[in-house]
């Protein structure tokens, strides 16, 4: 018995040696599809082997590449259905393109970029199908199945016959149905708002939306009209058309139970997308929601948006009060007048947006390793509370005072700013002060810096090119709410999103669309200075002024900084 045992483990071992299989890992056959998928869109967004090993990698030959930095989704993206940039494109990775033959467009072979120079489109003219073996050689060795030699900046791939069975089955099934929510004829949306929310900020956010999904439908009935008369639609007309709808998912209750009514909404009817959506409290369960359902959320209107560099189907205009704490650190590290003083006095109030701003600030600071930094953490009552205040003050030395505070604070700050320096700066939260802070003291305005995370250079109309004056302070809060909730909205919706929708044509994929949204240029919009879009970002303005008010009770935004980068 024990010889039997002992020849059945060395014919084991041997098969696996034959066939090169590591034995680290059971074979593709040994384990359940849904394993399989998991391990193969590891390999193939990740560069991660199954063993949990990286996935070796050569490009131009020789030259050994990090694949967890340089995997396949880097350039092929999510979706698998391929890129263009800086003159290479990268074709469509899935199955159902492979297995097909394929013709290069006569468009890619001469395009021409913004500046009207020709660039040449590197990629294969044409070739016939693949078939699993073709293609598992063309992952090896870089050919094609007529032999013709790929791009050197498509890596190659030694994988084992293991390993490549897995990513192939993987590449079968990306992008192989329809997401849910989507079809032919229909994209269904939903957006998503929290009970907290004021009606007339409700209303703010369901007027451009509805608007919306009623022009897309007046734009189906009139392509209708354009077909039934006899003219040929162009294929972008062809896709662009659909009915629309729009789902309106309340959120009632205490954030712990949003993931249950989320569930029970998405199960009803599911959607292609959440567009848009609003909410005063934190907005990591819808985030984690959408992660788990891998549902796109394109730009709610939160402060709170989860500060992630992994998350990938949510949008967000920015990284709210953390961006503006963010901005602080970086423009206090380049001031002079800071380099040879000796602290930093932060009053947090006890709240979700004073804890978001502190942590923005120490996430930079901590990187920069300048100044001590003191942190205090007060209630709402103890920022009133004078006699507390002042023993804080007298307690500890500071030259910078950072107020991360609603406007409780603000008949305090007088007393607060004497104890400065005359080089001494105070730093507060636009957002936070909301239409408050034109009740700061005119005679404490020149010592008081605000973050500003809007646009403060005159907007130039995209249509009439046109200049429209800077919102002074009021005039913003009355005009577009206190977190510009309609502008937004509408800036997401008819220079974002419909872009992206109207270029998915018939690949009615969610990560595709959120591919296709990542490749658009830098927009120049209302409410920011810019939005600049790119493969994973998803935090699309990057900046903040540092401003301060001018006199009066309408006050002009000073700028005390240029755009400061995130």
């Amino acid at each position: 018995m024990k010889y039997i045992d002992t020849l059945l483990l060395f014919l084991l071992l041997t098969s696996l040696f034959l066939f090169n299989v590591p034995p680290s890992h059971a074979a593709p056959g040994a384990l359940q599809k849904a394993e399989i998928i998991r391990l193969g869109e590891q390999m193939y967004r990740q560069g991660i082997l199954p063993s949990g090993k990286p996935m070796p990698a050569f490009i131009r030959g020789d030259v050994e590449v990090d694949s967890s930095a340089f995997s396949c989704s880097s350039c092929h993206l999510r979706a698998g259905l391929g890129s263009y940039e800086g003159g290479v494109v990268t074709p469509p990775t899935t199955g159902s393109k492979l297995y097909k033959p394929y013709r290069r467009p006569p468009s890619m072979g001469d395009t021409m970029d913004q500046s009207g120079r020709h660039i040449y489109a590197k990629t294969v003219q044409e070739r016939p199908a693949y078939n699993r073996t073709t293609l598992a050689s063309a992952m090896r060795f870089g050919v094609d199945p007529v032999g013709q030699t790929f791009n050197d900046v498509m890596p190659r791939y030694p994988l084992s016959d293991s390993d490549m069975s897995i990513l192939i089955d993987y590449l079968e099934a990306l992008s192989s149905q329809p997401s849910p929510g989507a079809s032919s004829t229909e994209f269904r949306f939903a957006t998503i708002i929290t009970d907290d929310v004021t009606p007339q900020d409700r209303q703010a956010l369901l007027m451009p939306l509805q608007n919306f999904i009623d022009r897309k439908n007046q734009q189906l009935a009139m392509y209708s009209d354009f077909i039934k008369f006899g003219y040929i639609p162009t294929a972008e007309m062809k896709y662009a058309f659909r009915k629309a709808s729009l789902d309106i998912w309340m959120l009632k209750g205490p954030p712990a139970t949003w993931q249950k009514q989320l569930t029970a909404y998405s199960t009803k009817k599911p959607v292609f997308a959440v567009l848009g959506g609003i909410s005063n409290q934190n907005w990591k369960p819808v985030h984690d929601f959408c992660e788990s359902e891998r549902l796109p959320c394109l730009f709610p209107i939160t402060n709170f948006p989860v500060v992630s560099e992994t998350g990938w189907y949510t949008y967000y205009f920015n990284k709210g009060y953390a961006q503006e704490g963010e901005a602080t650190a970086r423009y206090l590290n380049r001031q002079e007048s800071l380099r040879d003083e000796k602290a930093i006095l932060q009053i947090v109030q006890d709240s979700e947006a004073g804890k978001a701003l502190a942590a923005g600030f120490q996430s930079v600071w901590k990187e920069i390793d300048r100044l001590p930094v003191t942190t205090v953490t007060l209630t709402a009552a103890q920022l009133t509370d004078q006699g507390g205040m002042n023993k804080i003050l007298s307690t500890h030395s500071y030259t910078a005072l950072l107020l991360w505070t609603d406007a409780r604070l603000l008949p305090n700050l007088k007393t607060m700013i004497s104890r400065l320096s005359d080089q001494g700066i105070v730093v507060m939260s636009s957002e936070y002060l909301g239409k408050n802070m034109a009740a700061i003291s005119e005679n404490v305005r020149d010592r008081v810096l605000l973050t500003w995370p809007y646009r403060l250079t005159p907007y130039v109309g995209p249509k009439t090119g046109q200049f429209d004056a800077k919102v002074p302070t009021l005039t913003s809060a009355k005009d577009y709410g206190d977190r510009r909730i309609t502008s937004r909205s509408v800036t997401m919706l008819l220079q974002a999103t419909l872009q992206g929708l109207n270029r998915i044509y018939d690949n009615l994929y969610r990560d595709h669309l959120l591919d296709v949204m990542s490749m658009q240029m830098d927009l120049t919009v209302r409410d920011y200075e810019r939005l600049s879009f790119g493969p994973g970002q998803r935090y699309v303005s990057k900046g903040c002024y540092i401003i301060q008010l001018g006199p009066g009770a309408d006050p002009a935004l000073i700028p005390r900084s240029e755009w400061v980068v995130q």
